[in-house]
C-alpha cells in the first residue's frame, strides 16, 4: 500500500465530489455486488461510487480503472472518512457497520439494482456543498489559461495534422508512425510507461493524476468545476501546466452541453476540438468504444470493459459524428469499432 493510500485511511487526500455510495469489502465481495450497484447508479446519476477495499487496492484498481478505489479507513477515522467523501450510503459486511453520517446496508441484503436505486434520497434531499471556487493560486501559478478555440489554435501554431489518440488497444497501431510531424492529442495519463507516443502536445483529462516531471503539455478539462481542484493539486506538487490549460465549458461557442450528469468522454471531446481547429488531416486511433477484443487498454485484458456511468456510446457517437460532418479535411480512422459505428448511422 502506498503512502498516499495510508493517508487516505486517515481520511486525508480524499477525492471531493458529489454525494457518494460506498461499496466496501474484500475484492471478492466487491466483484460480486459491483454489477448490481453499477446498474442502480446508472438510474441515479447524481451519485458517484467509491470502492473501499478491505485489503490490497492494486487488483481492484486494475479491474475498475474508471472507478475511485480507496482502502477501507482505520476504524477510529470512519466517521471523518465518510464526511469527507460526502457518503450517503455504505454497503458492506457487518463488521463495517460502524456509526457515521452514512446509512449502512449489509451486503447480504442487497438483492436488486431497483431496490438500491429506490433507497437513495432524491436530489432535493441531498446535502449541498459549495463547489471549489478558489482561483487565486491557479491564476498566479497555473500557467497560461486558454480561453477560446482561437487561443488554443494559436498556442498549437495551427497544426496541419492532428493525431487523436484514445487509450484503447488500437492506440498502438503501427501506422501512426507514418505521421511523425503531427500534433499529438492524448487522453488522461494511463498511456505513460508504454513507451509509445508519450510526448503529447495536449492532454484531455478529468483525472487527478499528476503529469510526469518531464511532461508539460496543454491540459484541457471538460469543465472548470472538474479542472480547478485538479489544477490546484498540480500547483501544490509544483507541476503546473506551464504550456497552458483550458476549460471546455467556458469556450464560446460551446461544442456541446457539459452541464448534465452524462457528458461525452474526453476522447470524444478531443476529436470534436481537433475538427474545430480545422487542420488538413485528423488521424484517430485508440477510440475502440470499450469493445475491443483485446481488452480495454493495450496489453490489459483484466480491466472491465464498457462505458462508465457518466458516459455512453450514443453520446460519444453523436458528438463525433457531428464534428466530423462539419470537418472539411481528411479523416483517417484506425479504430475499426469507431469507423464501423459511424458508418452504420
Amino acid at each position: 500500500m502506498s503512502f498516499a493510500d495510508e493517508l487516505q485511511r486517515f481520511g486525508l487526500l480524499l477525492p471531493k465530489g458529489r454525494p457518494t455510495v460506498v461499496l466496501a469489502g474484500t475484492a471478492e465481495e466487491i466483484d460480486r455486488l459491483y454489477p448490481t450497484v453499477d446498474a442502480a447508479l446508472r438510474q441515479r446519476a447524481e451519485y458517484r461510487l467509491v470502492l473501499a477495499a478491505a485489503g490490497g487496492v492494486d487488483g481492484l484498481r486494475k479491474r475498475y480503472p474508471h472507478e475511485i478505489v480507496l482502502p477501507v479507513p482505520h476504524s477510529v477515522f470512519m466517521q471523518h472518512w465518510q464526511r469527507r467523501l460526502d457518503a450517503v450510503l455504505l454497503i458492506g459486511p457487518t463488521w463495517l457497520a460502524r456509526s457515521g453520517p452514512a446509512g449502512f446496508l449489509d451486503n447480504s441484503q442487497l438483492t436488486t439494482s431497483s431496490m438500491l436505486a429506490t433507497m437513495l434520497p432524491p436530489p432535493l434531499a441531498l446535502s449541498r456543498k459549495s463547489s471549489f471556487t478558489g482561483t487565486f493560486l491557479i491564476d498566479l501559478f497555473g500557467g497560461r489559461r486558454i480561453a477560446s478555440l482561437d487561443g488554443l489554435a494559436e498556442r498549437l501554431e495551427k497544426p496541419r495534422t492532428i493525431i487523436c489518440l484514445g487509450n484503447g488497444p488500437s492506440s498502438e497501431d503501427q501506422r501512426l508512425a507514418d505521421f511523425g510531424d503531427a500534433a499529438l492529442f492524448r487522453v488522461n495519463w494511463n498511456w505513460r510507461g508504454r513507451g509509445w507516443m508519450t510526448g503529447p502536445g495536449v492532454v484531455f483529462t478529468a483525472d487527478p493524476d499528476l503529469p510526469g516531471p518531464e511532461a508539460r503539455p496543454v491540459i484541457v478539462f471538460p469543465t472548470a468545476a472538474v479542472g480547478r481542484p485538479i489544477l490546484s493539486r498540480h500547483i501544490r506538487a509544483m507541476r503546473p501546466p506551464s504550456a497552458g490549460y483550458a476549460f471546455l465549458d467556458e469556450f464560446d461557442p460551446s461544442l456541446t452541453d457539459l452541464s448534465g450528469p452524462m457528458i461525452p468522454t474526453n476522447g470524444a471531446l478531443m476529436i470534436a476540438i481537433a475538427a474545430a481547429l480545422k487542420p488538413e488531416r485528423i488521424v484517430v486511433a485508440g477510440m475502440d468504444l470499450y469493445q475491443h477484443p483485446d481488452g480495454r487498454y493495450p496489453g490489459d485484458a483484466e480491466a472491465l470493459g464498457g462505458y462508465s456511468r457518466e458516459h455512453s456510446a450514443e453520446i460519444d457517437l453523436d458528438l463525433i459524428r457531428t464534428a466530423l460532418r462539419g470537418f472539411a479535411g481528411e479523416t483517417i480512422i484506425l479504430s475499426d469499432n469507431l469507423r464501423e459505428a459511424l458508418a452504420a448511422c
